[in-house]
């Protein structure tokens, strides 16, 4: 996967506090991000966070997969310093949403992390989480983008040639959904806002024209 930057992540999601690959709607990602705060918060003072939702494995896979799309830069820190992680866990156990929305969603996730482990154990003989960087790159390069066309047979880059395209279609459809998801815990975090330059409703002041405005019209101040 090409280095894609935040700002070019900003553009996937339009900016919205939503994705909707997972179904979450805008009041769902402002409470998982003051959710994320808090984990943040407390962080800094030395407590560790324990997931409710993720197993021990699939947390550090997931910590792994934002920061390769939202790493550190010279602006600001990376997905993991923004509590993307902890945005997404709140996000698979919401008190407030249906059961059967919920028990969805966790499946897509869990479908989707367990889905990166077999591919990777097929490529390179190891889970995700214990594969290099070079490896990371391998994979997600081939399944970042969704290839145009509708020929099963064919193959994405760096597939290798017996694989049909249509396995790595299952992975490139979870990627996809998940790269919004941690575009949108981003951004609406703290450090996110920070890293936009959002400043809010502020006021302004009315001073009245400047000076030299009114001496070229010829009215004295």
């Amino acid at each position: 996967m090409s280095d894609m930057g935040r700002r070019s992540a900003l553009k996937l999601i339009g900016g919205a506090p939503l994705a909707v690959g997972f179904g979450f709607s805008a009041t769902e990602a402002q409470a998982a991000s003051e959710h994320a705060a808090m984990a943040v918060t407390a962080a800094a003072k030395g407590e560790v966070y324990k997931p409710k939702f993720f197993t021990p494995h699939e947390w550090k896979t997931v910590r792994i997969l934002v920061d390769l799309i939202i790493p550190k830069d010279e602006r600001s820190g990376s997905a993991t310093d923004a509590g993307v992680p902890e945005f997404m866990d709140f996000l698979m156990i919401d008190p407030m949403e249906e059961d059967r929305s919920r028990e969805g969603r966790q499946t897509t996730m869990r479908g989707g992390l367990a889905w990166i482990d077999a591919e990777c154990r097929r490529r390179f003989g190891q889970r995700f989480a214990e594969c290099t960087a070079d490896q990371h790159k391998a994979l997600l390069d081939d399944i970042a983008y969704t290839k145009k066309g509708d020929d099963d047979d064919d193959e994405l880059p760096s597939e290798p040639r017996e694989a049909p395209v249509v396995r790595l279609r299952h992975g490139s459809a979870f990627f996809n959904s998940f790269r919004d998801l941690t575009a949108s815990g981003f951004w609406s975090s703290k450090m996110g806002v920070k890293d936009i330059g959002y400043v809010g409703n502020t006021a302004w002041l009315w001073k009245g024209p400047p000076p030299e405005v009114l001496r070229k019209l010829g009215i004295e101040e």
